[in-house]
């Protein structure tokens, strides 16, 4: 989409009107042309151009040893000038709980206030928290249950002391005996030789046999006789603290211990005013939460009884899945080392693991939103997350506690080139929309994402890739950047600087080396705009996919493929058993009413439970579609209910075909026909096109950011849910311009448009503006619309006739005439307009590169171009000798030149397209700086900069630090290509006026 302001106009070309059309515009329709009226409860213009603090980026701020409390305030500034709205302090060992971090901490603090920028900050040096009074020993710190046992034949007696755990030998810390039980062996498999590895079958018991015998133990020791039939097993339970040695995640006592701990040697008394002037949240990095066996709390089965409604102790073999509860959790269940022959073992299971969310819910999370709330701060959390615990509903309880949501793109599994083709991109999409849903079902539309971690040679990161990953992001949900980061130097660090992770990850970036720290305000201003405007409004999903699972980043282990779906324009979240049971409140044909607005649910399991059955009946009641994927479920996933939960979800499901709202598919892949069939279109229809999008409602109609996540262009007509007046809200320039041509009807406003491969677009959607005359029809050919002055023109770039159709009846011709001088030849008398061919004089490029010792100034007065044209395949600088292995900013300058008699007019100009560049770009015409550009495929109007005779194009490109890198430390011969890469082209335009308002 392409939308301008024009001033008055002189086209020299033709545009003639007639009433060949007799059609007679609508009564409802104004003359003249839209005007800009901001949404009603959205943003007014100034507002999204010049977006408030709390919608900017913010910005990872690793501290390390040594501390420099002069270097801190000194990058706290060219961080806060640079566009971001916050810093997150990371802190390291030997730069945490000391007086040093303190003192520096409360500086920071005050220099932020008068910036007006927030401090967020790390729960101590590592995650998940750890503190000096959480850890080994201390009664607080994390714990886990193991199993012993021996095998005992039928009739056989066993006395002495209860089995060990089996990897006793391995660890022999301190443990507890919790209990002892015996069961019957139906089917044999494998003993577990190796904790953490799962055997290659489960061993079935007989669930009647299942007996606790833990009454009968006395000083440690046992005495039983296994009854006469069959082969036994003789299970000891033991408690003890894990490898971890973190603060136990579901003991809200040491969750209370290491915020009081906190707030004595990583806060401080002196800090506490200061962080409710300053203070943005108390973040817990990410949960790698690591247990041999089974994660465990003292009152673990105290909990259990009273939340699950039976004792666990008899069950407890059934619960036992190795690598389950070790970050991460893997993509697929793996084999569990027990399981019963009625084949309930799975129920056992997933009250465990409802059980286990339960307590991280209460006795942690809530415990430390309670905490920040003194400092008037919130907690943030990447919570839940390739743990076994319940991922939608932990983000949906941190939203109702008032706290903050981040999720991260490294342990989403994202890669760069961010690209469909990728096998674990539909999974990364899928972990992030799962994330964003458990926000957006709490009312929420604030979610965070650690943004630019990848496995990948550090320093090779270009800005691009930042807005390559956010664009995606934002498509799943996700709100707000948070960059991954920035390193606090110390003095005398070698060159490039202080690193936090070495060579293994990026970014450590600093001001001081980074050749493209400098072109961050740009893209800072994009993010800003973005999150504005997905944090504005109330998001609204189209589809609900029913989800139990557990998030990983390897494969999700109920996955769903959301294509056909997508390629009909549906969006896709989540939502999980209790979610839909006790929250979704459905009303008016949609689930979440009030927040999510899900109006379709689909649901391709086996087992679910039985609450969750009773919503979904009373969901398609209410208008809800349901779509049941492949065979029907037909168990319950609750173990207590029994036979009676089997047969309640049978019923329900039952009951729920019988409706007219529900239907059953095939396949994923025919949920978009199946949704079809029962009259529900989505959103944003695409009409075929694979198209993201994400929706914001507001009282005076929608915003909508559309993304192509393909690697090519895409032409299509998107139809909106909402009809009235569209607006283009561009996220690079901040301008909000009407949008020429659209059509409304039945309550939808379709837009022609095309989107660039990996580009994201905002449409603002006015349902209280009345349209005034507008272009309908078919979209034009080498060209685009623009409004302004209460005028419609024609933008052509190619000479020839079209027909152009108005909302109030009218057709328009024009025959466009666009000297491009295509066929001139090489040499000869410049033409009035610049040719297409020859536009140049050779490139010539100046570099300042970086290296340890302060760089150098290298010339390239010409030979860059790889043809006799110089604009076209300009070469990468690993293929210039002089540049080979070097880093820096490079200014590439050619002339063009225009006759004695050029002039600009008001309806004729010349755009500047620039190609192709590895790293940003910085754009001057004629020493007048024109813009940054940073990703591929913007038009740049240069005709205000031009005149007649020679004018200078100057393109200064700057780098990544990787091949310099590479080329002075010698640890890595990682490299990539750099340079202004073309091709550089000047497109004559000629705008004609198809409306002139009357």
């Amino acid at each position: 989409m392409t939308v301008a302001s024009l001033v008055s106009l002189t086209p020299s070309g033709t545009a003639s009107s007639d009433l060949r059309s007799p059609a007679e515009p609508s009564a409802e329709l104004l003359n003249g042309t839209d005007a800009l009226q901001p949404l009603a409860g959205g943003l007014t213009a100034a507002q999204f151009a010049h977006p408030d603090t709390r919608f900017k980026p913010a910005m990872r701020w690793w501290w390390q040893k040594p501390l420099d409390n002069a270097e801190a305030l000194r990058e706290l500034q060219v961080i806060a000038d640079a566009g971001f709205g916050e810093v997150e302090i990371a802190f390291s060992d030997g730069a945490w709980a000391t007086d040093d971090q303190r003192t520096i901490l409360g500086a920071v603090l005050d220099k932020a206030a008068r910036l007006g920028i927030k401090v967020s900050m790390t729960m101590g040096k590592a995650w998940p928290v750890q503190t000096p009074g959480t850890g080994a020993g201390s009664g607080f710190a994390s714990q886990e249950l193991q199993y012993g046992l021996v095998h005992v034949s039928g009739g056989q007696s066993f006395s002495g002391p209860v089995p060990p755990p089996i990897d006793a030998a391995q660890l022999p810390q301190a443990r507890r005996l919790v209990a002892v039980t015996a069961a019957r062996v139906t089917e044999a498999g494998p003993d577990v030789s190796t904790p953490g590895q799962p055997p290659a079958k489960s061993t079935v018991l007989d669930p009647d046999s299942l007996t606790d015998l833990t009454a009968q133990v006395k000083n440690g020791s046992i005495t039983w006789q296994a009854p006469a039939s069959g082969d036994w097993e003789l299970f000891a339970f033991w408690s003890r603290e894990n490898k971890g040695n973190y603060t136990n995640p579901l003991d809200a006592d040491a969750s209370r211990k290491a915020a009081q701990d906190l707030d004595q040697i990583q806060i401080g008394k002196d800090n506490a005013a200061k962080l409710r002037k300053s203070g943005a949240d108390l973040f817990e990095d990410s949960l790698e939460l690591h247990a041999t066996s089974l994660f465990w709390t003292p009152t673990m089965e105290s909990e259990f009884r009273s939340r699950r409604g039976y004792d666990m102790a008899k069950y407890l073999p059934m619960m036992f899945v190795q690598g389950e509860s070790d970050f991460p959790v893997p993509p697929k269940e793996p084999t569990p080392d027990f399981s019963l022959s009625d084949g309930s073992a799975s129920k056992i299971r997933h009250d465990y693991y409802e059980t286990l969310t339960d307590l991280y819910l209460a006795n942690h999370l809530h415990v430390f939103q309670d905490w920040a709330k003194q400092y008037g701060m919130q907690y943030k959390a990447q919570a839940a997350y390739l743990q076994d615990l319940e991922p939608i509903r932990s983000f949906r309880s941190l939203q109702s506690f008032g706290a903050r949501s981040e999720t991260e793109s490294l342990d989403a599994g994202e890669n760069l080139p961010v690209s469909p083709d990728d096998p674990a991109w539909r999974n990364s999409l899928a972990f992030q929309q799962t994330i964003a849903a458990g926000v957006h079902q709490g009312g929420g539309d604030l979610l965070s994402v650690e943004l630019g971690a990848i496995f990948k040679p550090a320093y090779s990161m270009n800005l691009d890739d930042y807005r390559d990953l956010m664009g995606k992001e934002w498509a799943a949900g996700v709100s707000q950047p948070f960059i991954h980061g920035f390193a606090l130097q110390s003095a005398g660090a070698a060159w490039p600087g202080t690193t936090r992770f070495a060579e293994s990850v990026t970014e450590s970036w600093n001001d001081k080396n980074f050749p493209q720290w400098s072109s961050w305000p740009a893209l800072n201003s994009y993010f800003a705009r973005g999150t504005s405007v997905l944090e504005t409004g109330t998001a609204k999903t189209d589809v609900a996919v029913y989800s139990d699972s557990f998030l990983s980043p390897r494969g999700h282990q109920s996955p769903f493929n959301a294509q056909r779906l997508e390629q009909q324009g549906f969006s896709v979240e989540y939502l999980d058993p209790q979610g839909l049971a006790k929250d979704a409140r459905p009303e008016h044909g949609e689930l979440f009413p009030g927040t999510s607005g899900y109006r379709a649910l689909v649901v391709d399991q086996r087992s679910i439970t039985h609450e969750a059955s009773a919503a979904i009946l009373q969901a398609a009641k209410a208008g809800v579609r349901v779509v049941f994927v492949g065979a029907l479920p037909d168990r319950d996933t609750t173990y207590a209910s029994g036979a009676r939960g089997d047969a309640e979800v049978k019923n329900n499901v039952a009951a729920t075909l019988k409706l007219a709202s529900a239907t059953k598919a095939a396949t994923q892949n025919d949920v978009a026909n199946a949704l079809k069939r029962l009259r529900l279109a989505p959103r944003v229809a695409s009409g075929g096109t694979q198209v993201l999008s994400q929706w914001r409602e507001i009282k005076g109609g929608a915003y909508v950011y559309l993304y192509n996540p393909s690697d090519h262009p895409v032409t299509f007509s998107p139809s909106f849910g909402v009809q009235g007046v569209p607006a283009e809200m561009n996220l690079w320039d901040g301008s909000i311009a009407p949008i020429a041509q659209y059509a409304t009807g039945n309550g939808r406003t379709t837009v022609p448009m095309t989107l660039q491969g990996g580009q994201g677009a905002v449409v603002a959607i006015n349902k209280d503006a009345r349209p005034a005359v507008h272009v309908t029809g078919a979209p034009p050919e080498d060209g685009s619309f623009l409004v302004g002055a209460g005028k419609i023109v024609f933008r052509a770039t190619e000479s020839g006739g079209q027909t152009f159709q108005l909302s109030n009846g009218r057709k328009t011709d024009v025959t466009a005439e666009v000297r491009t001088d295509d066929d001139r030849p090489l040499s000869g008398v410049p033409s009035s307009r610049p040719s297409t061919i020859d536009q140049w004089t050779p490139w010539s490029l100046t570099v300042k590169t970086v290296s340890p010792t302060g760089g150098a100034t290298v010339s390239i007065p010409s030979g860059l171009g790889d043809s006799q044209f110089q604009q076209f395949r300009l070469k990468d600088w690993r293929d210039i000798t002089q540049l080979t292995g070097e880093s820096g900013v490079g200014t590439y300058t050619a002339n063009t030149t225009l006759p004695d008699g050029w002039h600009a007019n008001a309806a004729e100009g010349v755009q500047l397209d620039i190609g192709h560049v590895d790293g940003t770009a910085d754009i001057s015409v004629n020493g007048r700086f024109v813009g940054t550009q940073l990703t591929d495929g913007r038009h740049w109007d240069i005709t205000p900069w031009l005149h007649p005779g020679t004018n200078s194009v100057q393109i200064t490109v700057r780098t990544t630090l990787r091949n310099a890198v590479s080329q002075y430390t010698k640890k890595s011969t990682a490299s990539q290509p750099y340079g202004l890469r073309g091709p550089v082209t000047l497109t004559p335009y000629q705008d004609y006026v198809i409306y002139d308002g009357k």
